[in-house]
């Protein structure tokens, strides 16, 4: 039997700690914007759909610009290109902290840099996610990416709590100049980063033969787009994080520290969730609770919306983040096993389109339905959606298991293809 691989083991490698540990310090300064952005749209238009058309305007370059930036982690230095994508994002947070300091902020400074900021993550998720597997080895990967999973929860848990008290106490602009200093941190720890080789670098090819290969890749293997299909759908519906400050604000009464709190507890939940993951030792089992794991997440959507209380609330976000975290942690864990290391940057970048682009129209979708029927209503109605899709796509997958060289598989019925 194998030793379990621990987490402080994955850690304990220089590169790879050094790439997390500055990350964490920046997602965290990420997420005081994200709160900071969310409550200042509502504060000045009081409007759930606008609110929601956030959305729209994060949604848009990933949907534009994906393929690039995959393309692009695949041709460049990986860490080169993390170097200026953090100097971009730096620059973007200083600006809206000024026009917010100054008094001169509009709605449309902030659909901006929503849009360039979203754009700045396109090119800097695929090359992040690509990079991992040239930091650790083979059979760390499980384990690397549930922390990279725990590093964005525990930013997600604390990095709210701490923007609902800067705005409370501060003011708003406070969240975005400390999220533009978080950014110095990575871009130090990214020149000292020691990254092998893993394979021969790519052959030069046209910039859309290259991006072609990476969809044919994906629309190839079943496994990959039947958990991009079943994610993506369950997203879009349920996007009940977008209505937070609705939530917070005027059916929990709980005001922007109660939307912190809110907010953070899918974040704990996340952290349970991973660290059970990383408990786990072998992936032969790990792929099979995909279903029952992502019907329980549509289940909780609409608990979450039926509740007017705070603690329950609470309570079933911190679920919500439990089980989102263990889904997604399968998920990678088998999208990157079974993508070669020369087409990890083109598959991030797909990937990107579905996971988080999908999430992002949800927030339109759901701002929409919000206005007519009330964001409780949305959400319950998101989850009841989630719920039928997840069912149909358990008729579809029929088995997970993990193949003979130890990457898992999903197989589907014959009449899938």
């Amino acid at each position: 039997m194998k030793d379990r691989i621990r987490p402080w083991n994955v850690l304990a490698s220089r590169d790879f700690g050094l790439f997390w540990s500055s990350l964490l310090v920046s997602a965290v300064g990420s997420q005081l914007t994200s709160v900071a952005m969310a409550w200042q749209i509502y504060e000045m238009t009081n409007s759930p759909l606008q609110l929601g058309i956030t959305g729209l305007f994060r949604a848009a370059p990933i949907i534009l610009f994906s393929l690039t930036g995959g393309w692009l982690a695949d041709r460049l230095d990986r860490r080169r290109l993390l170097i200026v994508t953090q100097i971009v994002a730096l620059l973007l947070s200083l600006a809206l902290a000024v026009l917010t300091d100054t008094g001169r902020v509009r709605v449309w400074h902030i659909y901006a840099v929503a849009f360039l900021s979203t754009a700045v993550m396109v090119f800097d998720q695929p090359a992040r996610s690509a990079i991992i597997p040239s930091l650790v080895p083979r059979e760390h990967l499980a384990t690397a990416f549930a922390l990279n999973i725990t590093l964005r929860q525990g930013a997600l848990l604390t990095g709210p709590f701490i923007g609902g008290v800067l705005i409370a106490w501060a003011g708003l602009s406070w969240s975005y100049y400390i999220d533009a200093a978080s950014f110095l941190g990575v871009i130090v720890c990214l020149f000292y980063m020691r990254v092998r080789q893993t394979d021969k670098p790519p052959a030069r090819e046209p910039a859309l033969k290259s991006m072609r290969e990476g969809f044919v890749f994906v629309w190839d293997h079943s496994a990959i787009l039947a958990l991009l299909v079943m994610d993506t759908c369950v997203s879009f519906f349920g996007a009940y994080r977008a209505m937070m400050p609705v939530f917070a604000r005027d059916v929990l009464g709980v005001g922007p520290t109660g939307l912190g709190v809110l907010l953070g507890a899918p974040a704990l939940g996340a952290l349970v969730g991973s660290s059970a993951v990383m408990g786990w030792s072998g992936l032969s089992r790990k792929p099979r609770l995909i279903i029952p794991i992502t019907l329980l997440y549509t289940l909780g959507l609409v608990f979450f919306g039926l509740s007017r209380w705070f603690a329950l609330s609470f309570s079933v976000a911190l679920l919500l983040g439990a089980v989102d975290s263990v889904g997604e942690t399968l998920r990678m864990t088998i999208i990157q096993l079974l993508t070669p290391d020369e087409l990890r940057g083109r598959v991030q970048g797909l990937v990107h389109v579905f996971v988080i682009g999908g999430p992002f129209m949800g927030h339109a979708q759901i701002g929409l339905m919000a206005s007519a029927f009330g964001a409780p209503g949305a959400v319950i109605a998101g989850g009841v959606i989630g719920s039928a899709i997840v069912a149909i796509m358990a008729k579809r997958i029929t088995q997970v298991q993990a193949d003979s060289g130890g990457a898992p598989s999903l197989e589907l019925r014959s009449d899938e293809r």
